[in-house]
């Protein structure tokens, strides 16, 4: 059964598996960060490019029918909760501004797909390491559930923004804002996993090399203290 390890009981080397395990992840969030904050421009005219594709393509359908519906109305939810009444139909939702209904359109390109692809790509760093299986099961769980209630929050945000300021500054956020908030959720995310989410094996891979725990060498350090 895999079960924390013992600290003490670890070699240096052993210690150093783990911690560096923290490190391709974060430098993997901090390099696609920079290359999407440099291209963001020519990603969001490519978004649109490849949306009118797909939707000429008649391949998203199952969002527009399934997905988008859904987020609708949990979107709906969350701005009441903020006083804003809302009216929903499956793709758009009406924000009430005292009798002018204001509509906020959510295409099968604004469900977040693309965050999820984020998430995905650092799951092939972030639980590379000495870690057990059931930590790694609890971790993407909380990752696909955080990055799903994240994209609902950004959603709420930008009709918030659209609501108390206008579309024009709403239509800036979404555009650049949302890849900000994706990347902030996405450092929090695995600053959360390696450091309370995250167990490391009982044992890990013997490569028959005989090394002093670290209980082993606090003793020695002490006993030399006393010398």
């Amino acid at each position: 059964m895999d079960g924390a390890a013992n600290v003490e009981l670890m070699t240096l080397d052993e210690a150093g598996q783990i911690e560096d395990t923290k490190r391709p992840i974060f430098r993997l969030i901090l390099i696609m960060g920079a290359i999407l904050l440099m291209i963001l421009p020519f990603v969001t005219t490519f978004n649109e490019f490849l949306t009118r594709v797909v939707e000429i393509a008649g391949l998203d359908t199952i969002l527009e029918d399934w997905v988008v519906p859904f987020e609708a109305r949990m979107i709906a939810v969350l701005l009441g909760f903020f006083g804003i009444p809302t009216q929903v139909s499956p793709s758009t939702i009406y924000l009430d501004k005292g009798g002018f209904f204001l509509p906020v359109y959510i295409s099968w390109n604004c469900v977040g797909w693309q965050s999820f692809i984020l998430y995905t790509a650092t799951l092939i760093t972030g639980l590379q390491g000495p870690f057990t299986r059931i930590s790694k099961i609890e971790s993407m769980v909380v990752g696909f559930l955080g990055t799903f209630l994240v994209n609902l929050l950004r959603m709420a945000s930008v009709a918030m923004i659209a609501y108390f300021f206008g579309q024009l500054p709403a239509v800036i956020y979404h555009d650049y804002g949302s890849t900000i908030i994706i990347l902030a959720w996405l450092f929090a995310y695995w600053w959360f996993c390696h450091g309370w989410l995250l167990e490391p094996l009982e044992t890990l891979p013997d490569e028959g090399i005989e090394e002093r725990t670290l209980h082993e060498i606090y003793q020695a350090g002490g006993e030399s203290t006393k010398r």
